[in-house]
């Protein structure tokens, strides 16, 4: 039976098996014929289908590089498993409703720590992932399903709901979904948010020098508010987008940035600290796939890298030249 054919199983799950196997040039005619007609049926399996041919590009083209990375199959492996895994109990919370609530019925506040990655099932059938050192709280009523994120990032996968709105807060950005998954991330200047399916809408009022603005978002557009400027959009591809949300499945990738961008990244997930002693070093390109909060492993593989070495002092992880 081939990896389409049963209809219980979440599209995730099956579009990374499709994309297991086609790599693995596996497919004949009538298996090709059946995943045009998988892809055919619904616009959320061709979505589902995306993503993970993105995950596997950001692999495979990280591990191109030739740096010190997880092995691309191994590393896919891990990634697919984590998706099944977070599918799985997506799948539920719609399914169970209520009854999956009472396994977790989300109330005030919610926190995660240093490193930390968690997967909430809210009592409406939404998800949310809160990221690293992330806090939030949540105010549902009979008219609005309001999340109050106050530090961090957070990713939000929205159950529909013709008569409560879902509404994300951070600082003076408000965002508004109906049936759509996008993340919210809080940066020490500015706040961002980028879409990966459906549509949201951004709403920020007048601020200083700033009239109020109000922006609708579809899949793979990011927005960024930062106080003093105006509202900035961009437009990723599906890769881009797989490979910014990885932390949620405990990744992370770097495909082409700065080092010093590749530390800030890496520190958020752990308390020993990357620090370059080399400002020429800071600047070069970086590519890699770590798993979150294994900074010593970061740490050596930049080491390796670029001929560096790595002094361990005082909790921090000091890589240097000289």
């Amino acid at each position: 039976m081939g990896p389409g054919k049963p209809k219980t199983r979440d599209a995730q799950s099956v579009s990374i098996d499709w994309v297991m196997r086609l790599d693995r040039g596996e497919l004949s005619e009538a298996e090709r014929s059946e995943l045009e007609a998988w892809l055919s049926a619904d616009s959320r399996h061709r979505g589902a289908f995306a993503r993970a041919q993105a995950i596997w590009s950001n692999v495979r083209s990280v591990g191109a590089q030739g740096g010190p990375v997880i092995a691309p199959a191994r590393a896919f492996w891990l990634v697919a498993t984590r998706m099944r895994l977070a599918a799985s109990i997506a799948v539920l919370a719609l399914v169970a409703g209520g009854g999956f609530a009472a396994l977790h019925l989300l109330a005030g506040r919610e926190a995660s720590g240093i490193g930390e990655v968690r997967r909430i099932a809210l009592n409406d059938g939404s998800t949310m992932v809160l990221n690293t050192a992330s806090e939030a709280r949540v105010r549902f009523d009979g008219h609005e399903r309001l999340v109050l994120l106050k530090k961090g990032e957070a990713s939000f996968l929205v159950a529909k709901h013709d008569v409560r709105p879902f509404i994300v807060r951070a600082r003076d950005v408000s965002v508004r979904a109906v049936g759509t998954s996008f993340v919210v991330r809080m940066q020490p200047a500015a706040v961002s948010v980028t879409v990966d399916e459906g549509v949201v809408e951004v709403a920020r009022p007048q601020g200083q020098n700033l009239p109020p603005e109000k922006r609708r978002l579809s899949a793979s557009r990011q927005l960024t508010a930062a106080p003093t400027r105006p509202i900035k959009l961009a437009t990723l591809n599906r890769r881009e987008v797989s490979r910014q949300l990885a932390w949620q499945e405990g990744f992370l990738i770097f495909d082409g940035e700065l080092l010093l961008r590749a530390v800030q990244e890496v520190n958020r997930y752990s308390t020993v600290s990357v620090k370059i002693d080399d400002t020429v070093l800071e600047n070069k390109p970086f590519f890699g796939v770590f798993r979150t909060g294994d900074s010593r492993a970061f740490a050596y593989a930049v080491a390796t890298l670029f001929n560096a070495h790595v002094k361990e002092e005082s909790g921090s992880l000091h890589v240097t030249t000289e």
